[in-house]
């Protein structure tokens, strides 16, 4: 019995051998043609030369579809890396600008893939950037308690700096505080203040990522004197993401607020996270 068996695995073995090479190679070619269609996410990034800027988020993203066979779309099956894109907009243009993102804009792509770019188009107003001071002014409501008049209303800094599009700046003349409600004051009061569009940023991560929503507002508490002083730029509201590997999580957002004031509110109080597998530009 076992030299029947040992006959029949060594008669004709080459040909055996081969058959079986013959077969593998022939499965190979028909997994590698076999066409399928991929979804991708483009990461599209506005790179604007020195002196201008974009009104809104450098970072657009895009929905594609990849079409070709197995074997050249293996590469976009891994993970959930978005591709990347780059739209450069050319010194001394200004104004609403249309382009249309196609594979040349993209970074390492791979001719032989068919790509279908779903709404191609995006649209930026670009100008330079442009600074310029312009005076505060108080927001009062209310009237103080009978008997009690405002003696005096500072305001400190009187003037602050603000910068942006050329065109945004045209139109600011000024700038005002949140309304504060003085009615029946008798004393020194403790104040809220609300600073809304605080940009929530990730901190802790190498990755791409994206936060929805991108902004939050944060309610303070502190004495006037004291939050006469205080200004957006001094609040900041973020979420750490450190250790955390590609995916989407549900974080709560983190504030820092300045010295001799306190925290009241946050709103929302947690944000949408998602981690891609695509390590930022550096």
């Amino acid at each position: 019995m076992r030299d029947r068996l040992r006959k029949m695995l060594l008669d004709n073995l080459p040909y055996k051998v081969t058959a079986v090479i013959l077969a593998s190679m022939l499965w190979y070619i028909v997994q590698g043609e076999e066409i399928l269609e991929v979804n991708k996410r483009i990461a599209v990034t506005v790179a604007v030369p020195d002196g201008y800027t974009i009104k809104g988020p450098t970072l657009r993203y895009k929905d594609a579809t990849l079409r070709g066979p197995r074997v050249l779309l293996g590469q976009y099956m891994e993970g959930k890396k978005p591709l990347e894109a780059t739209i450069k907009i050319p010194p001394g243009k200004a104004g609403q600008l249309r382009y249309r993102v196609d594979r040349e804009n993209l970074t390492s792509f791979d001719p032989r893939v068919r790509m279908t770019i779903h709404d191609p188009y995006i649209v930026v107003t670009v100008d330079e950037v442009s600074g310029k001071k312009v005076p505060v002014r108080e927001v009062i409501e209310g009237v103080p308690a009978q008997g009690y008049m405002i003696e005096k209303i500072v305001i400190d800094p009187e003037s602050v700096k603000v910068t942006g599009l050329k065109a945004d700046l045209a139109k600011v003349n000024q700038v005002a505080t949140e309304q504060i409600n003085i009615s029946g004051l008798k004393q020194p009061k403790v104040f809220e203040v609300r600073f809304g569009s605080i940009p929530v940023e990730v901190v802790g991560s190498d990755y791409l990522t994206n936060v929805r929503p991108q902004f939050a507002t944060i309610v303070i508490q502190g004495t006037p004197g004291v939050l006469s002083f205080v200004k957006k730029a001094d609040l900041r509201a973020f979420v750490d993401v450190r250790d955390l590997t590609p995916g989407r999580y549900d974080r709560e957002i983190q504030v820092k607020i300045p010295s001799e004031t306190v925290m009241i509110e946050t709103h929302p109080k947690s944000t949408s996270v998602e981690i891609y597998n695509q390590k930022r530009l550096r």
